[in-house]
């Protein structure tokens, strides 16, 4: 019985002993806090909203892609938080001529305001206001906005907004 009871006097210290040694913290590295400017999400159009046209805030599209000649402004109203395709607004001055180019996901385009003519894959096609527009995947474009007002559309785009240029 004695030893049984020392036994478990040295079982007990040596548990004890390691449990002691295992609550040592080990020193930590010293820690940096880093601050990220992230900037606001935009709407989500994964949810009710709506948008006015009056209320759009427009920035330059050579802003976001040097590309474009000036003249061409982009308002963004929202993006969907899964596919992060766009929807936005775009506005062409008078007599612009947007060039050639093609986006990796499906574009749809209805004009809101002026009047000029689409060329998709080589094929022309008049555009006026409420003019329908679907423009698949990696399909060459390009739009010219006639003299006589600016041209307004709607966008929306089904992925990222990307740009694929001929020739690259």
């Amino acid at each position: 019985m004695r030893q049984m009871m020392r036994l478990h006097i040295i079982c007990g210290a040596l548990l004890i002993g390691f449990c002691a040694h295992a609550q040592q913290k080990t020193p930590q590295p010293k820690t940096q806090t880093v601050k990220l400017k992230v900037p606001p999400l935009p709407p989500s159009t994964d949810a009710a909203m709506t948008a006015q046209l009056a209320d759009a805030k427009w920035t330059p599209a050579e802003k976001l892609e040097p590309r474009f000649p000036a003249g061409a402004q982009v308002a963004l109203i929202g993006a969907d938080p899964m596919s992060t395709g766009i929807t936005a607004y775009m506005r062409l001055k008078p007599g612009y001529k947007l060039p050639k180019h093609a986006h990796t996901h499906m574009s749809w385009l209805t004009m809101l305001a002026g009047k000029g003519t689409w060329t998709i894959d080589g094929k022309r096609t008049p555009s006026t206001v409420g003019t329908f527009v679907i423009i698949a995947s990696k399909q060459a474009h390009e739009f010219a906005c006639d003299a006589g007002a600016e041209c307004v559309f709607l966008l929306r785009r089904s992925g990222p907004t990307d740009y694929i240029w001929p020739g690259k």
